[in-house]
């Protein structure tokens, strides 16, 4: 690619998870976004990066459909690469996710190599702006070349997850909730985000957006048949399209602001290719309201959070009381409490905003609401 040339975000239609769809689509959006030739070389060692969030079924929209994740697998497969996969969730163990999402019976069948995403290498990474040092998946270091397969849902802390967020997942177990104990801000935590994904270098990003998530993302919302596959090389360019597509403006994703004013790519200055934005645009349901709070200026939006922010807030019709939320709250002491009928509550005095126990919770008993601190507990 020339450098004169604008980065390429392919938008391709594709109304269902039936496989010929789904690879005629990959292909199509492959080549629009630049080809196999221009970006791979056959014979590499490609990794496949799944969003594998919760062992849940595909039509629940938590995670990469298996349909998306047969297509690409095949794709490469026949071009001659070996081709691995791998991810870890925060708090699950990840063969049951793999195999609750469908994806796991793809990887048998077509003899795919299972990453290794347990044993994990201190990394140095000079460039980083913020975090020169990760801990990363072995198996995401040993291959050639990673290829990103986010979902496309919203999310409590970031509004959208998507191609820049995926790669967290490269981090393994439990060590991702530690960030949040660490980083209490959303500029923070994104630009830990955008440190590891110019650390890991995808080389390539494909968006499911077949079927998308509203809502109370990023497990427990309304799936959205959005007919969608994004693929490009640019992940703050394919997030900042995403973000237009469900009637999000790019600027109040933080991680996409941030991934532009460090170098990870370009919110604004790309190029659809394919179909039109203006075609397949729906507006998504937000797991908060994102209009007022993100764009306050983060010094201004910083002082006045403990005084009015959104907060996590159980539905005790919902919970089950199985207390996943309080296993994954990354600060010490814990700031989720178990009550005397040993159900969950909140203690919002050390609550770190993190939302990940709403991102957690398996019944979706927990959403997002302003809540004025009143002596500090729900």
């Amino acid at each position: 690619m020339k450098s004169s040339e604008k980065v390429k975000v392919a938008l391709v239609r594709c109304s269902s998870y039936e496989l010929a769809k789904v690879s005629r689509a990959l292909e199509e959006g492959i080549e629009l976004a630049g080809g196999f030739d221009a970006i791979f070389r056959r014979g590499e060692k490609v990794l496949l990066k799944p969003n594998l969030l919760a062992p849940d079924p595909p039509e629940t929209a938590t995670t990469t459909h298996p349909a998306v994740f047969e297509a690409v697998s095949t794709y490469f497969l026949e071009r001659s690469c070996i081709v691995s996969y791998g991810d870890s969730p925060c708090f699950h163990d990840s063969l049951r996710a793999f195999k609750k999402s469908g994806m796991h019976d793809v990887a048998v069948r077509l003899n795919l190599r299972a990453a290794d995403f347990t044993n994990k290498e201190k990394v140095f990474f000079e460039h980083g702006r913020q975090n020169k040092f990760f801990e990363i998946a072995k198996g995401a270091l040993e291959a050639d070349c990673i290829v990103s397969l986010p979902k496309l849902k919203t999310h409590g802390l970031t509004l959208l997850t998507g191609a820049i967020k995926n790669q967290l997942g490269c981090v393994p177990g439990m060590a991702k909730s530690a960030f949040h104990a660490k980083l209490e801000t959303v500029e923070k935590f994104s630009q830990m985000l955008v440190d590891l994904t110019m650390f890991l270098k995808p080389r390539l990003y494909i968006m499911d957006g077949i079927t998308a998530m509203e809502g109370n993302g990023p497990r427990r919302g309304k799936a959205v048949n959005l007919g969608v596959l994004l693929v490009s090389t640019d992940p703050v360019a394919l997030d900042a399209a995403a973000a237009s597509i469900i009637g999000l403006e790019p600027g109040l994703v933080i991680p996409i602001v941030i991934g532009s004013e460090s170098g990870l790519g370009t919110k604004e200055d790309f190029e659809v290719v394919g179909d039109r934005i203006e075609n397949v645009r729906k507006k998504f349901a937000l797991p908060r309201f994102s209009g007022s709070y993100n764009s306050i200026p983060p010094f201004i939006r910083n002082a006045v959070k403990r005084l009015l922010i959104y907060k996590p807030v159980i539905n005790y019709k919902l919970c089950s009381g199985c207390l996943e939320c309080r296993r994954i709250c990354p600060t010490n002491p814990k700031s989720i409490l178990i009550r005397a009928d040993r159900f969950p509550e909140h203690n919002y005095r050390t609550c770190i905003n993190c939302y990940c126990c709403q991102e957690t919770c398996p019944e979706g008993a927990i959403t997002l609401k302003i809540k004025p601190l009143k002596g500090g507990f729900a």
